[in-house]
């Protein structure tokens, strides 16, 4: 059952009205009426379906199943993931066949047009109790809103997921090697912008966002460190433990003053590169590993200009109420 598109998130079915008028005269009339009301009495039960199903002929199911929650996305280069909660995988009888996944690219308020169905039982992690629709007809740098139906055997379907769903793909890259600036500048320095071709010389003037070193600490320890290689466009700032999959927020605040940070392995970093007053994009990095003198990491970039596309929830009690957030 691949639905129709949908005009918004708060399309409902139309319900119908039936109004019925008997006229008549005599007892003969009285009869006639009451066998008509029982008539149309009857066509009412048939039309609604019966709570009794034991005792249910002719029931029809005109009930659609509940609107999918905890739908979120997931960015990706090229590739878009959404998720949302399973309905009844567990419950019986189970009146749900399967779920449709919309998507627009005209902004929250649609149209939405049917993407793919995913049956009851399919793409579902019974660890988190989360479906899943890997969404790979996409480009990068262009915005898809996302949202999430569910039917029943019968063809009822709810209406969409109300969550606001968005995402824009966006380039990444695996095991790049930077070695320390001591060693070989050439290839100290990462411009985000050019992708796999991003490994630069960060000696001024450059194009290089960031760029490795390592440093003797004491004891005569080397230590890596990444710092920024254009001070006045570029910041930076240590995002912790967090795998680079799920770091799909650039906050506005957070940033290193010196423009340095310490390379830790696990660690996920984030950058903000500002080259006009016009134009902000964000990167992002995780250090895979780290040798004697280089480091390997995985990155991302997100080439939209980016004023901010969410806000947090202004709650006057959050410390993020003032905080913008750019998904990338």
């Amino acid at each position: 059952m691949i639905a129709g598109p949908r005009e918004n998130r708060t399309e409902a079915p139309l319900a119908g009205t039936i109004a019925s008028h008997v006229h008549g005269g005599g007892n003969r009339g009285a009869w006639s009426c009451l066998w008509v009301a029982a008539l149309w009495l009857a066509g009412i039960l048939f039309m609604a379906g019966c709570s009794d199903e034991e005792s249910c002929i002719s029931c029809v199911d005109r009930t659609p199943p509940a609107v999918p929650t905890g739908v979120f996305s997931v960015t990706g280069d090229r590739l878009v993931t959404v998720f949302w909660n399973d309905l009844y995988y567990d419950v019986q009888p189970r009146d749900l066949e399967g779920y449709v996944v919309y998507r627009s690219t005209a902004g929250p308020n649609g149209p939405f047009y049917p993407q793919a169905e995913i049956r009851w039982d399919e793409n579902f992690d019974s660890q988190t109790g989360l479906h899943w629709y890997d969404d790979f007809d996409v480009a990068n740098g262009t915005t898809y809103d996302y949202a999430v139906s569910s039917f029943d055997q019968a063809g009822n379907e709810s209406e969409l997921s109300f969550e606001e769903v968005f995402d824009t793909p966006r380039p990444e890259g695996f095991d790049l090697e930077l070695i320390s600036n001591t060693v070989n500048p050439a290839l100290s320095g990462f411009d985000f912008s050019l992708l796999e071709a991003g490994r630069v010389d960060p000696t001024p003037p450059t194009t290089a966002d960031i760029l490795v070193d390592f440093e003797e600490v004491g004891g005569g320890v080397l230590v890596p460190f990444v710092q920024v290689a254009r001070p006045d466009n570029v910041r930076l700032q240590d995002y912790g433990t967090i795998p680079l999959l799920w770091v799909d927020w650039a906050p506005e605040g957070g940033y290193s003053e010196t423009g340095k940070a310490e390379l830790i392995l696990g660690h996920s970093y984030i950058v903000e590169i500002s080259d006009s007053p016009t134009n902000l994009n964000y990167a992002k990095f995780e250090v895979k590993s780290i040798g004697a003198t280089s480091v390997v990491m995985d990155w991302a970039y997100q080439p939209v200009n980016g004023s901010p596309e969410l806000k947090a929830p202004s709650m006057p009690d959050s410390p993020l109420a003032e905080i913008q957030l750019l998904k990338f």
